[in-house]
């Protein structure tokens, strides 16, 4: 939910009514946020139970694609089969299991 609460998604619908269900159209479909890092604000979210957050270090080029699929069909399939490699998000290198 792109409100920070429910008493600012009333006043959103009640005083911005396009630009509140425009959020809410957008908000819906997650993927990545925009805005400004934790040191520099962060940006105030809502969750509901259920969702996941992913750790900025854990998203990058080789990573991102996948989140984004799943985000997008719910599954993500690792063509060829086989086991999953695992990615060290620190420096980005694969790791042994």
């Amino acid at each position: 939910m792109p409100f920070k609460s429910k008493k600012q998604r009333k006043w959103m619908h009640a005083n911005e009514p396009e630009m509140a269900k425009r959020w809410e159209k957008e908000y819906q479909k997650g993927g990545k946020a925009k805005g400004p890092s934790h040191k520099n604000g962060g940006i105030p979210i809502e969750v509901e139970g259920g969702e996941y957050i992913i750790k900025k270090d854990s998203v990058n080029e080789e990573t991102e694609p996948i989140l984004e699929k799943i985000n997008k069909t719910g599954k993500f399939n690792y063509k060829g089969g086989g086991k999953i490699p695992v990615f060290d998000a620190r420096n980005r290198t694969k790791r042994r299991k």
